[in-house]
């Protein structure tokens, strides 16, 4: 048990607490390495943030009525589109152009399997004039941290560039994508999402990753944050 005496020197010490930086200069130090490390973490929750965003706006797209094309498929230039999966098993989206009139679309032919990841699946090719149903929609490209990664399949691609099919066209593509539903060509259809459910959920990871971003910003400069006397 401390004296009386003791105890009148700690209570007095609690009240000269708050006042105890009175006469002390504060200044920011930025430590390189430590803020070059928080910068990235940062950079990549406002990036993640972002993606999420832009998620939730595409998922509160209104989808385009069915609509009907007849023309022929580019069969050559099918590409598959990888890290796609449907009832618990791993595969592509087929995306074939598809010359309708005087233009090119991408067609999302739907979903296939395939058993060695070397080796790409074999999908039929479709000769002739024929007619597609389907709608189309706006593709938003995944988070990669290295668009430039070249796959060792040259058809194998990580998400959907209408430059890139332009460039081996040689013409322009549209935008959006459609998707088959009905009509020649059609693999395994992926289901359609449910938009307002998508939409709230890819909102709230949004929200997260800013709320990470925030905090990660507050502990940097907190961290940084250097107390001394003044002269």
């Amino acid at each position: 048990m401390l004296n009386n005496k003791n105890n009148i020197t700690s209570n007095l010490s609690i009240l000269r607490a708050p006042f105890s930086s009175y006469g002390e200069s504060w200044s920011i130090k930025l430590y390189p390495v430590y803020s070059l490390i928080m910068l990235l973490g940062i950079g990549i929750c406002l990036a993640a943030a972002s993606w999420q965003f832009n998620k939730a706006q595409f998922f509160m797209t209104p989808i385009a009525q069915v609509s009907h094309m007849q023309g022929e498929y580019l069969n050559q230039y099918t590409h598959y589109l990888d890290n796609q999966t449907l009832n618990g098993k791993a595969g592509y989206g087929v995306i074939t152009p598809f010359k309708y009139e005087q233009s090119i679309y991408l067609v999302n032919r739907g979903f296939i399997a395939y058993q060695n990841r070397d080796l790409l699946p074999r999908v039929q090719p479709v000769s002739g004039v024929v007619k597609i149903s389907g709608y189309s929609k706006n593709y938003v490209k995944p988070l990669l941290l290295n668009d430039s990664l070249q796959d060792s399949l040259n058809l194998r691609i990580q998400f959907i560039n209408a430059k890139h099919f332009e460039l081996i066209l040689n013409q322009p593509v549209a935008q959006k994508i459609f998707h088959i539903e009905s009509g020649a060509g059609l693999m395994t259809p992926f289901p359609k999402s449910q938009p307002y459910l998508s939409h709230h959920r890819h909102m709230g990871y949004a929200i997260q990753w800013g709320l990470l971003a925030i905090a990660g910003i507050f502990i940097w400069l907190v961290a940084s944050i250097k107390r001394g006397e003044n002269s």
